[in-house]
């Protein structure tokens, strides 16, 4: 059984804002889901982890050295849970603007979701 669009949107939405409170301590300030044929497509509004943002200011290689981590270790986590909503996930990528405290995550999936 496949959700209709809006609950699909709200309970990809759910579950990423869960994925980041796991990691972050702290929710989503905002975030939209799109959905377009087979790719799922999160933008997020969020603070950055103050000891990151406090590392940035004098070395900024270590601090993304830390992002990266942290982004493959949500990307693990996200894949997984949608896998368990029974989406079938390619996989997930992720890159987030320290700057600007915003993320952009690309799902791509197996099959169009909305013609299922």
């Amino acid at each position: 059984m496949r959700l209709f669009d809006a609950d699909l949107k709200q309970e990809i939405a759910r579950v990423n804002n869960n994925v980041n409170l796991s990691l972050f301590g702290t929710g989503l300030r905002k975030q939209r889901v799109t959905v377009v044929e087979n790719k799922i497509i999160i933008t997020a509004d969020h603070k950055r982890i103050p000891a990151l943002a406090a590392l940035d200011q004098f070395d900024r290689m270590s601090s993304r050295i830390a992002d990266v981590a942290i982004l493959d270790e949500y990307k693990r986590r996200l894949k997984e849970e949608l896998l368990q909503m029974n989406l079938p996930v390619v996989c997930v990528l992720k890159d987030y603007a320290p700057d600007h405290e915003l993320a952009v995550t690309f799902i791509l999936l197996k099959e169009d979701l909305l013609k299922a």
